[in-house]
């Protein structure tokens, strides 16, 4: 080791020996995009109520997080890399802010859907070597990672999903959401919550699943992935989604969503529609029938696990064109217990113990808050940037 690096680490130590000779913890959350503030929205709710802890966010893309925050201390990236934190959390280890004074970092994983190789990160330039902890959300992924030798067992924790835990308890009231949005009482609901992707169903029939849906006689709430609204064509195929959900609201009927937490829709809804995505998963703690429309190429484009797909597709019907789709809509409306098993069985292989992550997270943060200062981890790089979980 060179003498620069060994003097560089020693001044590490010793910034936040020094920093916590005060009582008060400084902890900073990386909310990248509206998404990442429902994964880890629960945790900061908690972590407020702790004494001698104050919370600073951060986001490469700061007109988006600053409304949802309020009033809440507010930092850029640049501002950030030399200030001293104790603690760094984030959903998406890609954006990660370079921070040259940070103690620690954890990581949670902000969906289950398998896309974008992340059941396979072998070859995925992670960044995980950075962080203390890195929170999953489930056992199969926990394994892959351990067996690919990404993450380290002292690393590797298994919490589960905050962002389900209101959902999973039944504390979110559906039937309030639903008039909030006015829609019609004897109207069955629907969610339409597709991934992002120009292989989409958005892309692919989105309108007429929409209007088709409505024309049987359902409500139908759209929600769409934060990253349908990006203005890169990567991910919107020069598209305004916007707009184009928007022109097809109809009062009491079809509303058109975007809040970044899709937990509220997801109990107001009786069924849902998507393709593939960690929401599609999410719906199926509440035991409610689940549609999947066949997207031709979403499964190459999105790079998703195959395994996942297949998980999915066992706890849902399938439905090829959207005739097909209205016609397994009333069908699993009519008979919402047929696949109550399967349901029950995949959201329990996906999500551990729903309902208690959100006190297990807060109890790691704790724990790796009274540690000491970790000298060897100066900076954070930033790879690639991936998406991979739902609205």
């Amino acid at each position: 080791m060179s003498v620069t690096r060994k003097l560089t680490r020693i001044a590490h130590a010793t910034d936040h020996a020094l920093g916590r000779l005060s009582p008060q913890r400084r902890v900073l959350v990386e909310m990248r995009t509206p998404v990442y503030h429902a994964v880890l929205g629960p945790v900061c709710d908690a972590l407020r109520s702790l004494p001698n802890l104050v919370l600073h966010y951060t986001s490469e893309y700061p007109d988006r997080i600053r409304p949802l925050i309020g009033g809440s201390r507010f930092v850029t990236h640049r501002e950030a890399e030399w200030s001293r934190y104790d603690l760094y959390l984030n959903a998406d280890p890609w954006a990660a802010a370079r921070l040259r004074r940070c103690a620690h970092r954890i990581n949670f994983f902000h969906g289950v859907a398998g896309k974008y190789d992340l059941d396979s990160p072998g070859g995925l330039p992670m960044g995980f070597e950075y962080y203390d902890r890195v929170a999953f959300i489930n056992e199969d992924r926990l394994r892959r990672y351990l067996a690919a030798r990404v993450v380290t067992a002292s690393q590797a924790v298994l919490v589960g999903y905050p962002k389900l835990d209101r959902l999973a308890s039944g504390k979110v009231d559906g039937s309030a959401v639903r008039e909030s949005l006015g829609l019609t009482a004897r109207r069955p609901t629907v969610l339409y919550a597709p991934t992002y992707s120009p292989a989409s169903s958005l892309h692919g029939a989105g309108e007429q699943i929409v209007r088709e849906l409505d024309a049987a006689g359902f409500n139908v709430i759209v929600k769409l992935h934060d990253r349908s609204l990006d203005p890169d064509p990567r991910y919107t195929g020069n598209v305004d989604w916007r707009a184009r959900m928007q022109a097809l609201e109809v009062p009491g009927r079809i509303s058109y969503v975007e809040a970044p937490d899709a937990c509220p829709y997801l109990a107001a809804a009786d069924i849902m529609v998507t393709d593939h995505s960690s929401v599609g998963f999410e719906f199926l703690v509440l035991d409610r029938p689940l549609l999947v429309f066949d997207a031709p190429g979403l499964i190459e484009a999105a790079r998703i696990n195959p395994q996942k797909v297949t998980l999915l597709r066992s706890a849902a019907r399938v439905a090829s064109t959207v005739d097909e789709l209205v016609a397994a809509a009333k069908e699993e409306t009519a008979s919402p217990a047929r696949l109550s098993v399967e349901r029950r069985r995949v959201a329990g292989e996906v999500f551990y113990q729903p309902g208690g992550a959100t006190e297990r997270a807060v109890a790691l943060i704790r724990g790796v808050l009274s540690e000491g200062s970790r000298p060897h981890a100066i900076g954070a790089h930033k790879p690639e940037p991936v998406a991979e979980g739902g609205s």
